[in-house]
C-alpha cells in the first residue's frame, strides 16, 4: 500500500529541507548521535549552518524531520487483513528501520509525534483497535503501549540489548559465584542460543494476545 504522506521537497536558500533531512540521516548513522551537529552536518553538506537554522529552528526540529522520514518509510497494509494482523506487521516495518537506521531511529523515542506521518499511522493503529472492539479509553491507553513496545524491542535489538549472549558475556557468567546465580549460570547456553528476531516475535505476539484478554 503505498503511504500518503507529503513529502516536503523544496525551500529556500539552496538546499532543499527533504535534502538536508536525507543527508542527516546518513551522517547521523555514520557518526553517531554524540558526534552529530548542526555545525557538523553543514560541514559535511557544504552549507551555511544558517541554512539548517532556517528550515528547522533548531537542532531538535531537524531531529524531529529526521524521525519523520523514517516514519515515511513504514509501509502498512489493507484494513481488510485482521486488526491483529496489521498491527504485527507494522511492528516487523518498525523493526526493519531500527535495524537499517539504527542510530537515527533513536529519535523516535524523543516525540509524542514526529509529524503528519506518524499521526497517519497512529490512525492506523488505532483504527485496527477500534475494528477489534476495543473502547474509546481502551484504544488510546493500548496504542500508546504498543507504540511503547514497538518502538522500545526495535530500538532495544537494533541497539544490541536483544542479541545472543556472546563468549565475553559468557566468560562473565563463568566468573559469577555459584550460590546465587544459580538460574543465570543455568539459563546462559539458551541466553547464546536466542536467534535474531526471537525476542522481538516472542514479544510482540505476547502484547496483542494480551489486550485480546481486555475484550
Amino acid at each position: 500500500m503505498k503511504n500518503p504522506d507529503k513529502i516536503k521537497t523544496t525551500g529556500p536558500k539552496g538546499l532543499a529541507s527533504q535534502t538536508m533531512v536525507l543527508a542527516a540521516i546518513e551522517f547521523m548513522e555514520d557518526v553517531g548521535d554524540s558526534a552529530f551537529s548542526l555545525r557538523k552536518l553543514a560541514s559535511k553538506i557544504a552549507c551555511d549552518p544558517m541554512s539548517l537554522q532556517y528550515h528547522f529552528k533548531s537542532k531538535k526540529g531537524l531531529e524531529r524531520a529526521m524521525a519523520e522520514e523514517l516514519t515515511r518509510r513504514i509501509s502498512t497494509i489493507s484494513h481488510t487483513a485482521s486488526w491483529e494482523d496489521r498491527l504485527k506487521h507494522l511492528a516487523y516495518q518498525y523493526r526493519e528501520i531500527a535495524l537499517a537506521y539504527p542510530n537515527t531511529f533513536k529519535l523516535m523515542q524523543q516525540f509524542w509525534s514526529t509529524g503528519l506521518a506518524d499521526y497517519i499511522r497512529a490512525e492506523y493503529v488505532c483504527q485496527a483497535l477500534v475494528d477489534a472492539g476495543f473502547n474509546d479509553n481502551q484504544v488510546t491507553s493500548f496504542c500508546l503501549g504498543y507504540y511503547a513496545c514497538i518502538i522500545g524491542l526495535a530500538a532495544s535489538e537494533a541497539g544490541g540489548l536483544l542479541r545472543p549472549a556472546d563468549d565475553a558475556d559468557l566468560q562473565d557468567i563463568q566468573r559469577l559465584p555459584n550460590q546465587g546465580f544459580e538460574l543465570t549460570k543455568k539459563l546462559a547456553p539458551a541466553f547464546n542460543a536466542i536467534e535474531s528476531g526471537q525476542v522481538f516475535a516472542y514479544t510482540v505476539n505476547l502484547f496483542i494476545e494480551g489486550i485480546k484478554k481486555a475484550l
